[in-house]
């Protein structure tokens, strides 16, 4: 079993950090889009966005700390220490991806409902859609 030298752990260290900051870049640059569907104030929107991704870094890069020092089976040889490594990372940040995807849909879902309920109590019509529900409107009008 190879044991990593201080240039080898800094070396996965450094690659987990990069990939954990471009994978939260891109969930806060997305996210934002999801989070402007439920509330009116892009402001808030904005604000939320930015408070899950400081969540999503600590969890994954306090994660990755973890990892890169963990040993779940014997490798031989700096470069498979590295592959291995980076890999349980990655595989890490997969997961975690996608549950930030899966409870920003639902909370998504979830407003849109709320609107759906709403606008079924109050009885408002929904606006029309493409040009054919508008040509009903006006026809019906």
């Amino acid at each position: 079993m190879t044991t990593p030298d201080t240039g080898t752990y800094l070396l996965i260290v450094f690659i987990g950090l990069v990939v954990t900051v471009v994978v939260g870049q891109i969930l806060m640059r997305t996210g934002v889009g999801f989070l402007r569907d439920v509330f009116e104030d892009h402001e808030v929107a904005q604000s939320i966005t930015r408070l899950l991704g400081v969540g999503f870094h600590l969890v994954a890069l306090g994660f990755m700390a973890l990892l890169s020092t963990w040993a779940p089976f014997a490798v031989d040889g700096t470069v498979q220490l590295v592959v291995t490594r980076v890999g349980g990372i990655l595989l890490f940040l997969g997961v975690l991806h996608v549950i930030t995807l899966v409870a920003l849909a639902r909370v998504r879902n979830n407003a849109r409902a709320k609107q759906v309920a709403a606008s079924l109590r109050s009885g408002a019509r929904r606006p029309p859609q493409d040009k054919r529900d508008q040509t009903r409107v006006i026809e019906s009008g």
